[in-house]
């Protein structure tokens, strides 16, 4: 019968499964290690990436709010000049009222009346005056009624004062002309 050594075979098979173990215990861990180091790499660079676009986005936050603030500045000044273009245009009316109501007075006042102060107040025009003859301030109070440019006069006081004069006293107020008609007419 014939012998054979195993021992060299076993040695052999004993060194193959001593590094296929080694391999095993040594190179999976290794290669554990080297892919939880590049998942770390890889998270930390897109943590970086995250961290760039959210400051990028709260630059962008500022510049908007800021574009926001000088927006509501700018909108601010507009209703501002607005309200000073509507004020100065009540006033350009006003005089130009007041200018239409002289140059009315002017052209049709009686000779023998003559007016002695036009105040306002509270939207409400007083004109005072004397008269020699009543029928003469009625026909300047029926003038001023039929110009357009006032509402209902009314003659409110007449007293007789020295010399046959009466003074006279007359309320009314401007008419009220739509917006869109008095812009028209606006130079």
């Amino acid at each position: 019968m014939l012998q054979v050594n195993l021992l060299p075979w076993r040695r052999l098979r004993l060194q193959r499964r001593s590094r296929y173990w080694l391999k095993i215990f040594v190179f999976f861990p290794a290669a554990m290690t080297i892919a939880f180091l590049m998942l770390t790499a890889l998270l930390v660079q897109e943590r970086a990436l995250l961290q760039l676009h959210l400051s990028a986005l709260n630059a962008s936050v500022q510049v908007l709010s800021r574009q926001k603030q000088e927006v509501n500045a700018a909108a601010a000044q507009v209703k501002t000049l607005k309200a000073q273009e509507q004020a100065a245009f009540q006033q350009l009316k006003r005089s130009q009222d007041y200018l239409r109501l002289l140059e009315l007075v002017a052209a049709q006042i009686p000779e023998d009346v003559r007016l002695t102060e036009i105040t306002e107040h509270q939207e409400a025009l007083t004109l005072k005056g004397e008269g020699r003859f009543y029928h003469d301030i009625l026909s300047f109070r029926d003038v001023l009624a039929t110009s357009g440019l006032l509402g209902k006069v009314s003659l409110s006081d007449v007293q007789q004062q020295s010399d046959q004069i009466l003074s006279f006293v007359m309320k009314t107020q401007f008419q009220f002309i739509p917006p869109a008609t008095a812009q028209g007419k606006a130079p």
